[in-house]
């Protein structure tokens, strides 16, 4: 039998996407198709239905900023974390769905740049409704690097559930949201709402614990503090 070439797979990869997923076609098309390493043109099994339907809630000007944000990294994927990068942008428009469930109807991606608070970096996302108007910072928090060795332990044992949050979990998980708070107290226009909004990968053990995800609710409740709000989003 005739093995399939390099580019009849990224052709096919192209076909497979662009009639049912348009956003993620327009991301495809704006990559480097080309490239081996792209991440259309690998086998990848994920819920790019629910992916898609996500990104499709986004305004058209908006998803055009999160996509040309995205592109460079359609084709990077790390040793061990494969192409954790491009989905740590794409998360970003989790933030964007928020803001709009929350009643924001003006919402945009604040462009990558510095502020002029000693060239810190901005916020995400601003959002504006009557009476309103809210920054907010995505900020994912992936599985530890000892989750992903390859000879982790949940790879070769029964996986152990743990009866409380990891420390190291938890410390990330401050860390983070400190991380996040000095990117919204650089944005130097007036707002009403500053909002870290967490995107939490579990490691394996913890994310089959399900009394976990209300520890995890009940711990970030207690990051609140100096006027900012804290949100979360456990993902399996």
């Amino acid at each position: 039998m005739k093995s399939r070439s390099d580019s009849d797979q990224r052709n096919e990869a192209g076909a497979w996407v662009l009639p049912h997923f348009p956003r993620l076609r327009d991301l495809f098309e704006h990559s480097d198709r080309e490239n081996p390493k792209n991440y259309f043109n690998v086998d990848f099994l994920l819920p790019l239905l629910e992916d898609e339907r996500r990104f499709a809630k986004i305004d058209s000007a908006s998803w055009e900023v999160l996509r040309d944000k995205a592109v460079p990294y359609v084709s990077i994927d790390d040793p061990q974390r494969n192409y954790q990068q491009l989905w740590n942008i794409l998360d970003e428009a989790r933030g964007y769905n928020f803001l709009a469930d929350q009643g924001y109807d003006r919402i945009e991606f604040i462009k990558p740049g510095k502020s002029k608070k000693r060239g810190k970096r901005l916020p995400d996302l601003i959002g504006h409704k009557t009476g309103s108007t809210a920054v907010l910072e995505v900020k994912t928090i992936n599985e530890s690097c000892d989750n992903l060795a390859k000879d982790a332990s949940w790879r070769n044992e029964a996986v152990t559930v743990p009866q409380n949050l990891s420390e190291a979990l938890t410390h990330k998980i401050s860390a983070t949201i400190e991380d996040a708070k000095i990117q919204l107290e650089s944005y130097s226009y007036p707002t009403d709402r500053k909002i870290v909004f967490l995107v939490i990968r579990f490691d394996h053990g913890q994310k089959t614990g399900w009394h976990l995800y209300s520890k995890l609710k009940d711990f970030i409740a207690t990051q609140a503090k100096g006027g900012i709000e804290v949100f979360h989003e456990p993902l399996l």
